[in-house]
């Protein structure tokens, strides 16, 4: 059968790239929440509970590590709270970020007994009343993000409070939380996006570059 100059011309097209970072954080979002209603076919086994396998080779990325920085998961965002009461049964301190003003995160410790509530800053939950930390302590930081390129670059939610931290601390070493059919060949960036040194998702973890 032939094709119409219309077809013809859409056949030709060269194939995009990554697109700009608001059509793909679009994407992952909507996504994210088709995952969070569908939600898995083996209810025993939950994103929590997948990441949690792995728990022990994230603390693995740092030898002699004592504090990790993790976060409190938002709907549909991989999440680690079961790793991080696995850190602290362990023995290690994990301390979570506060979004405070100027895109500035603020970091308190995690103990189980710890409120949530929303961000008074950010849209997300996080620790209230919780004792003040350093992050000058942390050994070892998991960061959230919508997607990882296979160089190790962050595509975060955009608000800006990463990429201001991790400037701040250029040699803290990081690994990205994400699920695994987040991890592509490259996603759109500017020169302030971070670049990370591993990956973690449900299957596992990895160091970047791939």
């Amino acid at each position: 059968m032939s094709q119409n100059p219309d077809e013809s011309s859409k056949a030709a097209a060269p194939v995009p790239g990554p697109g700009t970072k608001a059509d793909v954080r679009r994407t992952v979002r909507r996504e994210r929440r088709r995952r969070a209603a569908v939600g898995h076919l083996d209810t025993d086994l939950t994103d929590a509970h997948r990441l949690a396998r792995s728990a022990a080779d994230v603390a693995g990325l740092v030898p002699g590590v004592e504090c990790i920085g993790a976060y409190l998961a938002a709907p549909g965002e991989p999440d680690p709270a079961e790793a991080i009461a696995a850190w602290h049964a362990a023995g290690l301190r994990v301390l979570l970020p506060v979004s405070g003003r100027d895109r500035v995160l603020e970091w308190v410790e995690w103990t189980p007994s710890v409120r949530v509530a929303q961000g008074k800053n950010a849209p997300v939950p996080e620790p209230v009343g919780a004792q003040p930390a350093q992050p000058a302590d942390l050994d070892l930081v998991v960061v959230p993000a919508l997607q990882v390129g296979h160089d190790g670059t962050r595509l975060g939610q955009g608000g800006g409070y990463y990429d201001t931290f991790l400037a701040a601390y250029p040699q803290l070493p990081t690994v990205a939380c994400v699920f695994a059919d987040e991890v592509v060949a490259a996603v759109p960036s500017d020169p302030w996006d971070a670049t990370l040194d591993a990956v973690w998702t449900e299957e596992g973890v990895r160091h970047l570059p791939l």
